[in-house]
């Protein structure tokens, strides 16, 4: 038998992962469909269980297709926080759901390392914020890999704890990507990076030498950015007026009445769980700060 020609081994190598790539866009486009419907039968802030299931099982086949997805990865962080913000009941459910999000998070920043190794950073951990951001911007949905996994470590430490997150260097790994996702495309999740980075701002414990940068008035600077980009945000909103609540007393009207338009304004339909969440949150603020 004649040993198989250079150019014929290119052609099949092409063939293959035309193939691998064709079938992990299929299971990508079955999640986006299912995504779009994560909202059905929903009561409230609460979402049901088997369409964000069935999303999340599409994701990780396009993933174990196609490793080297990034889109498919990052859509998968994203369809598992739901999961843990509106279908996960009680701590330890949360915990549980949140610990795989970090594990996939993981996952995708080490394909995601590699890429940007690939454009010439010899060390992703050590290189600067703008070195990383600038050889990002090359690597198609680089951007949103790192905005949701810094989401899923935000996740990770409301539910295992403040202070767990601050021992664990939680706060300053958050505080990093969301720097550059911002650096990357301040637009990327309607001011993502501004949204995360400013809640982050204001709920980290300030732990003199360590979270000593966190900071009421940077929090309000940094929300305030995002809300530019989506100011019709809910969730933006409410943490913004928590920001505001805490940094300045004289703040504080203003803080109320954006709660009030939260709770009584007509929700996203595109986000209607979301958004009926940050209800929730609003009145629970409200409550809390004796606000009728």
């Amino acid at each position: 038998m004649r040993p198989m020609g250079k150019h014929l081994k290119a052609l099949l190598s092409s063939i293959v992962v035309f193939m691998v790539a064709a079938s992990s866009f299929g299971q990508v486009a079955d999640g986006d469909r299912l995504w779009l419907t994560r909202s059905e039968g929903h009561q409230g802030a609460k979402a049901r269980a088997t369409i964000i299931d069935s999303a999340i099982a599409a994701y990780q086949r396009a993933v174990s297709q196609n490793p080297n997805d990034l889109e498919a990865r990052w859509k998968l962080l994203r369809a598992i926080r739901f999961k843990g913000q509106h279908v996960a009941s009680g701590k330890d459910e949360k915990k549980k759901v949140y610990a795989e999000a970090t594990k996939a998070g993981e996952s995708a920043l080490g394909v995601l390392d590699r890429m940007l190794s690939a454009k010439g950073l010899k060390s992703v951990t050590k290189a600067s914020e703008k070195h990383i951001a600038d050889a990002a911007r090359t690597v198609p949905h680089a951007g949103s890999v790192l905005y949701w996994d810094a989401v899923a470590w935000g996740e990770w430490a409301l539910v295992y704890g403040k202070m767990a997150a601050v021992k664990e260097g939680v706060a300053d790994r958050i505080k990093r990507q969301t720097t550059i996702v911002m650096m990357i495309d301040p637009k990327i999740e309607e001011g993502g990076g501004a949204r995360v980075l400013g809640r982050l701002h204001n709920q980290t414990p300030r732990v003199p030498f360590i979270t000593g940068w966190a900071s009421d008035k940077e929090a309000v600077k940094f929300l305030n950015q995002s809300l530019a980009q989506d100011p019709e945000n809910k969730v933006t909103r409410v943490f913004l007026a928590e920001a505001m609540y805490a940094n300045d007393k004289d703040t504080k009207p203003q803080a109320i009445e954006m709660l009030r338009q939260v709770i009584n304004t007509p929700n996203d339909p595109d986000y209607v769980v979301e958004h009926a969440g940050a209800q929730e949150d609003a009145r629970d603020l409200l409550k809390a700060w004796g606000v009728r």
